[in-house]
């Protein structure tokens, strides 16, 4: 959905501001300070830090402003499939929750061993996890994983990096730079020490 709108944040506080109009369609208050903001279509994604280091991800209505619900947790490799919201989160657990109420579908540790970080990619309607040795193939409706593999033009051994609809960066950790923040996400091609990085936007 493209909107000349644009999002704000300033210390505890969201906007969303109509430069055409020069107005404010909707603000919206949280209890610890804003940290990073995105947007997957009509969803917004508000993190929070509290002063005792708690994270916490706030979804919200784009055109309404409504907030929907909050995790204390980071959201990374986020896809939004029919109504489900895949993310993998810092224990390396992939879950699924319903984007509109926040409830729990599944939640299921990474078939990988510990050192391996997997990438996600989302074919034809199906949900990937792979390294450059082995493919899983995650199942949407209960969290089950299978042995799998991608199509034969698809390389495992050569890709490095891949875009798919949904590989947008949504939460960030903060980086030596003191107030600076690098964005994470699903964009490293390594299958050990991880590499997540990558740019993140408001649209």
């Amino acid at each position: 959905m493209k909107t000349s709108s644009i999002l704000i944040s300033e210390k505890k506080k969201v906007f969303k501001y109509d430069p055409e109009n020069d107005v404010f369609e909707w603000k919206l208050d949280f209890k610890h300070k804003v940290s990073a903001i995105s947007r997957i279509e009509d969803y917004v994604f508000v993190t929070t830090s509290s002063n005792w280091g708690v994270q916490s991800t706030n979804l919200i209505d784009f055109d309404s402003g409504e907030k929907l619900w909050i995790k204390d947790e980071i959201f990374y490799s986020v896809h939004i499939i029919s109504g489900v919201l895949i993310y993998s989160n810092k224990n390396k657990y992939y879950c699924g929750i319903n984007l509109k109420t926040g409830k729990n579908i599944f939640s299921i540790k990474s078939p990988f061993k510990w050192w391996f970080s997997p990438k996600t990619i989302l074919l034809n309607g199906r949900f990937y996890l792979y390294t450059s040795k082995q493919v899983f193939l995650l199942n949407l409706e209960n969290g089950s994983v299978s042995e799998s593999s991608l199509p034969n033009k698809l390389n495992l051994k050569e890709m490095s990096l891949v875009l798919d609809e949904f590989q947008i960066n949504i939460n960030n950790l903060p980086s030596a730079g003191g107030d600076a923040h690098v964005y994470m996400g699903d964009a490293g091609g390594a299958d050990a020490g991880g590499g997540d990085a990558g740019g993140g936007g408001d649209g």
